[in-house]
């Protein structure tokens, strides 16, 4: 696979198809392996990118977990735009992914075609417990290796998945046990505990004008809050609500999320994607009940 130099890493990447530029990030549990039913999908019609942020091999594994913030990771996603001579591109990202690419939206909204933000907000919420897990679960990673979050695959937001799709599931698994201990306790240390909730971005993300399309299963629990924000807060955005569906969404319904993901980008690009229409002055279904 090509690599690239950005942010002070190399970063390994997978580019596939032509046209409008379509690029992939991944989650916290994920890689670019986690977007090939994406990948493989879209390359039809776009130049697809996906990449392995770092501290997920074959991407290079920084030592100290500062390098590891949301704005390394924001970094990251602009140098490989930079490095692959790409302009605008729609930015597609799950979890970890997609708080980097609504952060990436806010940075650089000139550099974004439109955003998709899937299963995203995770620890908005409550940031203080959120961090207080993430450095426990990072101490695990370091005492006893990937499997000291064995727990983790089987967790809330991902039993679904199990259930439905044994395979899929035991493919996740296998690519997760395979990540590298210490990329992973520092992602938990640098990004996941770390980053600010989304809701300290409000003000930013009103005044925001790109695309964007939230994606959330409705058993991803801790995204669903965040979700409705996103959709009540940035003006050009929709929300698709994918039933029994937990945090993985582009792997637990990937015919559904491609479906909801090439239609927006349709509508991206016809700039047919817009705020919601001033009403009509009939607010009778507004009312309190009578």
């Amino acid at each position: 696979m090509p690599n690239v130099t950005v942010d002070g890493a190399a970063i390994e990447y997978v580019e596939v198809g032509s046209g409008l530029p379509l690029v992939f990030c991944h989650e916290f549990a994920g890689s670019m392996e986690s977007w090939e039913q994406q990948v493989n999908y879209f390359s039809r019609r776009y130049r697809t990118v996906a990449y392995n942020a770092k501290g997920y091999p074959p991407s290079e594994v920084p030592a100290s977990w500062e390098e590891y913030t949301w704005d390394h990771q924001v970094a990251v996603l602009l140098g490989l735009l930079d490095a692959l001579g790409i302009e605008r591109a729609h930015v597609c990202g799950l979890s970890m992914g997609a708080y980097t690419a609504v952060q990436f939206m806010l940075a650089h909204p000139e550099r974004c075609l439109s955003v998709v933000a899937a299963g995203v907000g995770t620890g908005s919420d409550d940031p203080a417990s959120f961090l207080t897990e993430s450095e426990e679960r990072a101490g695990l990673l370091e005492a006893n290796g990937m499997g000291g979050m064995e727990a983790y695959l089987s967790g809330s937001t991902r039993i679904r998945f199990r259930e439905k799709d044994p395979a899929g599931w035991e493919r996740f698994a296998a690519l997760f046990r395979a990540h590298s201990a210490t990329g992973s306790a520092n992602t938990l240390r640098g990004f996941q505990g770390r980053r600010p909730s989304l809701y300290t971005r409000e003000a930013d993300l009103a005044a925001l004008d790109v695309p964007l399309l939230i994606v959330c299963g409705d058993e991803d629990d801790p995204c669903i809050g965040p979700s409705l924000f996103l959709n009540r807060t940035v003006p050009n955005s929709g929300l698709a609500m994918l039933p029994h569906t937990g945090h993985a969404c582009n792997l637990e319904e990937p015919a559904a999320f491609n479906a909801a993901v090439a239609e927006f980008l349709a509508q991206a690009e016809a700039r047919k994607w817009g705020p919601r229409p001033e009403d009509s002055g009939d607010n009778w279904a507004a009312s309190p009940a009578r």
